[in-house]
Parts: structure tokens; C-alpha cells; sequence
């Protein structure tokens, strides 16, 4: 008896076993769960592929002049390790502010995030991995408490990295039609 209650045990646990771990496994604790006193960070990590070297999409991150082609509307950068930067958008109120915290000129480029009411910082990463004749563009934002507030951010992203891509193979500056409302065909 003692043998067979042992072995109905052992089953129950070992299937048991696969949902704990998918549990374990998810990208992020749903909203509201209540982590103790562990800290939970959230991150997202997104690609694109630009016609260009790397070098030159580079520029476009880091040179004042270039990030205003498809980024902020105003940017102050200085392309150095523990140099400040300051961007504002047309629209929004508040400045942007931080520090670069990687600087591998044509490679990598890291800096501190904080929109004038975020209550804490996050942080960005670009990585740039040239192949062949094109550049993959990695960015990684990190560093959220919330999943809402990562949600946004990669909304964001998204817009402005399909922009530099536009902007860097085509000249084309997709802000202004991002910011207008659809409208609809009239009826006849």
C-alpha cells in the first residue's frame, strides 16, 4: 500500500513538473503580481536590416544633425563615453536628458533614458552587426518595472526604427504621416 501511495505521489508531481516550468519561463510576471521583495525588469530587444554600412547608420545615432532627420525634432549628442545628451519632440513638453554609457564608434552605442516624467531610468543599447551589404540594427531597451510602460516604449521603437530605415535608404522622413490622422476615401 505504502509502495503504490509512493508511486501516485511521484506521478502527481512529475506531472505536475511541465506547467511550473512554462510558468517559469515567460517573458514577464502578469500585471499586478506581486514579486516580494524581488526586483522584476522588463526588456525588449528589436532588429532591422538597413541597406547601408555601418559606419555611416551610425552617424545617423549619434550626430546631432543626422538624429533629427528621424528621430527627435531637437538634439543635442556627444559622441563620447559619459557625454550628455538632450532631445525634445515637437509636441511633448520636458527634455529628454542622459548619459552615454557605450561608445564603440560604427559598432555600439548606449545611453540612459528618461523622459521628463518617467520616474526612473531605463536604458538603450544600439548594436550594428554589418552582413554584407547591409547592416542589422539591434536595439535594446531595458531596465522597465512595468509592462505597460514597455509596451509603449516598444510601440515607439518600432515607428522610429522602420523611420531610420526609410531615412537612410531612401531620404524619406515617415514622422509627419505617423502624426496626421488617416483619412477616409469620400463616397460617391
Amino acid at each position: 500500500m505504502q509502495t503504490r501511495l509512493m508511486t501516485i505521489l511521484l506521478l502527481a508531481l512529475l506531472a505536475s513538473v511541465p506547467g511550473h516550468l512554462a510558468a517559469q519561463r515567460s517573458r514577464r510576471p502578469a500585471r499586478g503580481e506581486d514579486t516580494g521583495p524581488v526586483s522584476v525588469t522588463r526588456s525588449a530587444t528589436l532588429r532591422v536590416s538597413i541597406a547601408s554600412d555601418a559606419t555611416g547608420i551610425f552617424d545617423y545615432l549619434s550626430d546631432s544633425q543626422k538624429l533629427i532627420l528621424w528621430f527627435p525634432n531637437q538634439a543635442i549628442m556627444e559622441p563620447q563615453l559619459g557625454g550628455q545628451y538632450h532631445f525634445r519632440w515637437e509636441g511633448t513638453e520636458g527634455v529628454w536628458s542622459g548619459v552615454v554609457t557605450e561608445f564603440i564608434r560604427g559598432n555600439t552605442l548606449g545611453y540612459t533614458w528618461r523622459a521628463p516624467n518617467d520616474p526612473y531610468p531605463t536604458n538603450v543599447r544600439f548594436k550594428l552587426a554589418p552582413q554584407g551589404a547591409e547592416t542589422t540594427v539591434e536595439l535594446t531597451h531595458g531596465g522597465f518595472t512595468s509592462s505597460d510602460m514597455l509596451d509603449k516604449a516598444v510601440k515607439a521603437w518600432v515607428l522610429y526604427l522602420r523611420n531610420l530605415k526609410s531615412v537612410v535608404e531612401g531620404g524619406t522622413d515617415m514622422r509627419e504621416a505617423a502624426r496626421r490622422p488617416a483619412t477616409r476615401p469620400r463616397r460617391r
